[in-house]
């Protein structure tokens, strides 16, 4: 389990505490103090639970040695017992006591018992307040799951002055209650203190996103490329798609465009598709279509040349397509249905009816065609008809 903080108890001296325990006691006490004050926690423990004292006071002082030396020995059961045997005693002066639940929310929270480390720390701060314990109360309502105490009073300490730590708890506070925008602003905030620690502008961009504000996200990521905070291939991917996701698809074919002329991103089948798609989405058609056939040459798939000549075709480019279409025609699958269909209808505009009524007879072969191919047939051979009929 890692650990939360390191807890230790500072015991009063020996001297401290002649009035509540007898000179015997002392006495017997000075090679157990030898042992704590050395930090041989293990054998402290061990030569203090011999000891026999006396009276409620004695028996308190001992327990209260023992949880100190045995919370510093990580040996929490032990230390949580004694603790409390030492809270029982009512006469503790008031720092002292406090110290002691201090020690008792310390030992709780090394054995994830939140409620009660929560509790011992509350108790606590009825005593006295404090800044690094009021720290430590809302870590635990984190891990307790109680994000909005632990929003809260990591608000309540950020507002004294900055503090880091407690700025990361509110912002994993904030997350926990889905308060987006919210969190954003905490990751900024970090930003502002630390504004090359990348992280930070990470978290930022994703909880922007996360809170529907793309354009706040867009700023963001664009702005930490500028500064060259970060600048992971991935990183840059996502700037792209936001910008697409604006409805600025242009802007981001051409960030894409660049970085990858750059070397600055590899011109992956990913990457490809993704900068095919955004120049469709600007009504950049020739650009489309060039990356659509460079994806097509660099996986020899299918699916992209298709798309190409899907595309020739919107722009009148008919012969291009259909000499690529040729090729296509001859897939498996899908892709290669849809080649002949798309051929058929080139030759269908071109009068070659033979050759379309070939590529129909080809087309019912395929269920999801068939229908189509019937119909096509039919138009066909009645133009063969009205052909013939005029020759004669």
């Amino acid at each position: 389990m890692k650990r939360l903080w390191w807890c230790a108890l500072l015991l009063a001296t020996q001297g401290a505490w002649a009035v509540a325990v007898s000179p015997a006691f002392s006495r017997q006490l000075a090679p157990v103090m030898k042992l704590y004050e050395a930090k041989q926690w293990q054998a402290a423990d061990a030569k203090a639970a011999t000891l026999k004292p006396a009276t409620p006071a004695e028996e308190a002082w001992l327990a209260q040695l023992r949880a100190s030396a045995a919370a510093n020995a990580e040996r929490w059961e032990v230390a949580a017992t004694q603790v409390a045997m030492a809270l029982r005693y009512d006469q503790w002066p008031q720092e002292q006591k406090r110290a002691l639940l201090r020690l008792q929310g310390d030992i709780a929270a090394q054995q994830e018992r939140w409620p009660q480390a929560i509790a011992s720390y509350k108790a606590a701060l009825a005593l006295q307040n404090e800044k690094a314990l009021q720290f430590r109360l809302a870590g635990l309502y984190f891990h307790n799951q109680q994000y909005a105490e632990a929003a809260n009073l990591s608000d309540q300490l950020l507002r004294q002055g900055w503090h880091k730590p407690a700025a990361l708890i509110r912002l994993s506070a904030l997350h926990g209650l889905k308060q987006y925008a919210q969190a954003a602003e905490m990751a900024e905030l970090l930003i502002s203190h630390e504004p090359t620690e990348g992280k930070w502008w990470q978290q930022a961009v994703a909880l922007r996103i996360s809170a529907r504000q793309g354009r706040q996200a867009l700023a963001l990521l664009q702005t930490a490329v500028d500064r060259k905070v970060i600048s992971e291939e991935s990183t840059r991917t996502q700037l792209v798609r936001l910008y697409a996701w604006q409805g600025l698809p242009y802007r981001g074919a051409r960030l894409l465009e660049l970085a990858m002329r750059d070397g600055k991103m590899s011109a992956s089948v990913a990457n490809l598709q993704l900068q095919a798609q955004l120049w469709e989405g600007a009504r950049e058609w020739n650009k489309a279509i060039t990356t659509w056939q460079q994806l097509a040459s660099l996986n020899q798939e299918s699916k992209p040349a298709l798309r190409a000549a899907e595309l020739m075709l919107q722009q009148g480019r008919d012969q291009e397509a259909g000499k690529q279409l040729l090729s296509l025609q001859r897939s498996t699958g899908k892709e290669g249905w849809r080649a002949k269909a798309l051929l058929l209808q080139i030759y269908l505009q071109s009068e070659r009816y033979d050759e379309a009524l070939q590529l129909a007879n080809q087309l019912r072969g395929s269920r999801e065609w068939q229908e189509r191919a019937d119909a096509w047939i039919a138009y066909i051979q009645s133009r063969q008809s009205d052909s013939g009929g005029k020759s004669a």
